[in-house]
């Protein structure tokens, strides 16, 4: 997924539509809040955030290929912890940010029976 968001920054790289879909609009924007000149561009992505990922990855890419050279990648940030945060945010009728606040409050045995409860939800619907 890294290497899909750093090819924004590259007009010679184009990732396929499927490696595109893969990249949460969340993990795009705090991405780009990485950087002091895409602070802006992370901010409006986030607000507009209906808009499809593939073109929030083309605005960016538009935006800011060969202009900007690298955006570290947060190292906090792990697949688990935002699928934990989509199910809690599902589960409590809540938005992503409120729900980083409940995973804080909420006991942790609860907090995996919601897991649990959603990742079951998903084999399901996958089988």
């Amino acid at each position: 997924m890294f290497k899909t968001l750093v090819s924004s920054l590259d007009k010679k790289k184009t990732p396929s539509d499927s490696d595109i879909e893969k990249i949460p609009s969340y993990i795009l924007c705090k991405w780009l809040a990485g950087n002091p000149g895409t602070i802006l561009a992370a901010n409006q992505i986030n607000y507009y955030y209906n808009i499809p990922i593939k073109n929030q990855y083309y605005i960016v890419k538009n935006a800011f290929a060969d202009k900007i050279n690298f955006i570290q990648y947060p190292k906090n940030v792990s697949q688990d912890s935002l699928k934990s945060n989509e199910f809690v945010a599902d589960y409590f009728n809540i938005n992503i940010e409120k729900a980083k606040e409940y995973m804080e409050l909420i006991d942790k045995d609860e907090l995996k029976n919601i897991v649990n409860m959603y990742t079951e939800r998903e084999l399901k619907n996958k089988g």
